[in-house]
């Protein structure tokens, strides 16, 4: 603690009815990384929120370079060297790099009102040279991908004296190879000496650039130390509080009939002649890097996406039949990669979230009218079924944590009960518990006899529930790769182009 060039000392914070933060004591060093961790609610967002000016913590005290300081806002947070990188990144697209990255502070000719566009370009590439980037302070933020807007937002900080960032989830929607580059980022902060407080629910990515870890479960520290001293049980029973994860279910189901038979399905952009076919007790896998057209295979097939060609068959009373895109959806359970934006009514409870699409077993068939009782009672027998964590299902989907909402995404579609699941992310931003539950889950599924198609970014995760993974590469199947031979290396060598090893 003495080393420390970060200290939250005995930090304390209320909210009505909760205790956010109780007694939180964490340490970071210069020059290192800390890992931040814990499920979705432990605390890690009100811990940030505090230090980044955000919210006024009720008792405790913060230390920077052992100096005690206030910091009651965030412009206090910014004058004492403290950065928020965000998890999206918060930029002006129709700005340049340049007045981005002084967008807070701009400059100004001297003796003149108009902005000195030739000094903050000069100074924006010296930092941005710092960061080992090639991005021009001219361009136009609309114009870079999402890696480079995070290296932009971090060149911000530098430019603003930043030598304390706080990372939150910030690979969530980053390419493999923008979070090489990111990681390689970090690893030049460090370098300089800079404090990097790094929030992640990726234990792989912890253990990889983190020097120190600190855990926090119903807002209390439940381990800290340095990485190398704990294994991953160990972390998670941090967590979650206990030593074992569920374990996944074996698969018992036989694999059974086509499902669905996907044929020659192109997009405007992407896809390209993909066809594939899932069936009954299976879970297969679609597995490419960012960009490799996954999710928009599967919106070309439900007709989200303009189709350019194809045609999808669906098992009807034992049969395939060509369906259109909206038969498709109607018999299908869809969980999107955006649970905010197409997977939730955010300002809704939770059991109309639940019955929302399924209105049709909820409505008396003289009248047409819905039963909220009715209603009701199915969303309380989910809320059990999925161990949805909540005091009841009347309250607002926006209330809850992200792994809790993505099961709210869940229990909507197991309500209507259908044959075919896509899983697109399903466990994007959610916690390890929660991810746990919803591996359980997915087995479960293929166990009951539903065909479930899984698209992830996580290799992990494919090769774990995964029967049989398609590989994907610019808009295409490259290969199909069944369980003997599903390895980490195999399908990472097929998603780039390189000959199968």
């Amino acid at each position: 603690m003495e080393n420390a060039s970060l200290q939250l000392r005995n930090i304390v914070k209320q909210f009505p009815g909760v205790r956010a933060l109780d007694d939180v004591t964490v340490c970071a060093n210069a020059g290192q990384s800390m890992g931040l961790i814990g499920i979705n609610g432990a605390g890690k967002s009100t811990l940030m929120n505090i230090i980044a000016g955000v919210l006024k913590q009720d008792s405790g005290e913060i230390i920077l370079d052992g100096k005690k300081v206030e910091i009651n806002n965030p412009r206090d947070a910014e004058a004492a060297g403290i950065a928020f990188i965000h998890q999206e990144p918060v930029v002006f697209e129709t700005m340049t790099v340049a007045e981005n990255m002084f967008i807070s502070h701009l400059v100004s000719k001297e003796k003149s009102p108009f902005l000195d566009y030739a000094y903050m370009e000069t100074e924006a590439r010296k930092y941005l040279d710092i960061l080992g980037s090639t991005i021009s302070p001219k361009a136009k933020i609309s114009s870079i991908p999402i890696g480079d807007r995070q290296i932009i937002e971090i060149a911000r900080a530098l430019a603003a004296g930043a030598k304390y960032l706080l990372f939150d989830e910030p690979t969530s929607s980053l390419t493999f190879k923008e979070k090489e580059k990111l990681f390689e980022v970090i690893g030049s902060l460090k370098k300089r000496g800079d404090t990097i407080i790094f929030i992640s629910h990726f234990l792989d990515e912890v253990a990889e650039i983190c020097e120190t870890v600190t855990v926090l479960r119903d807002g209390r520290v439940s381990g800290s130390g340095n990485m190398a001293d704990f294994s991953r049980e160990d972390i998670i029973k941090f967590i979650i509080g206990e030593s074992k994860e569920k374990e996944i279910p074996k698969r018992t189901a036989q694999v059974g009939n086509v499902v669905v038979k996907a044929e020659h399905i192109s997009g405007e952009k992407l896809p390209h002649d993909v066809s594939f076919e899932v069936h009954s007790g299976e879970v297969l896998g679609i597995w490419g890097l960012m960009g490799s057209g996954r999710s928009e295979t599967i919106r070309a097939m439900f007709g989200l996406d303009a189709r350019a060609g194809g045609r999808v068959s669906l098992n009807t009373d034992g049969e395939l039949k060509q369906v259109s895109s909206t038969k498709l959806l109607e018999k299908s359970g869809y969980v999107t990669e955006n649970r905010h934006k197409d997977g939730l009514f955010l300002t809704q409870p939770l059991w109309k979230n639940n019955s929302a699409a399924s209105l049709r077993q909820f409505a008396s068939k003289a009248l047409k009218v819905l039963n909220p009782k009715k209603e009701m009672a199915a969303a309380d027998e989910m809320k059990e079924r999925l161990n949805i964590k909540a005091p009841d299902m009347k309250i607002l989907a926006s209330q809850l944590s992200g792994g809790n909402q993505q099961k709210v995404v869940f229990s909507k579609w197991l309500q209507r009960r259908p044959d075919f699941f896509v899983l697109d992310e399903p466990t994007r931003g959610v916690d390890v518990g929660s991810k746990n539950e919803i591996h359980v889950k997915v087995a479960e599924l293929a166990n009951d006899g539903a065909a479930v198609l899984l698209i992830s970014s996580e290799i992990e995760e494919i090769l774990t529930l995964s029967d049989r993974v398609l590989v994907m590469n610019k808009g295409r199947i490259v290969a199909e790769v069944g369980k003997e031979n599903m390895e980490r290396q195999n399908l990472m060598a097929l998603c780039v182009g390189e000959e199968e090893q």
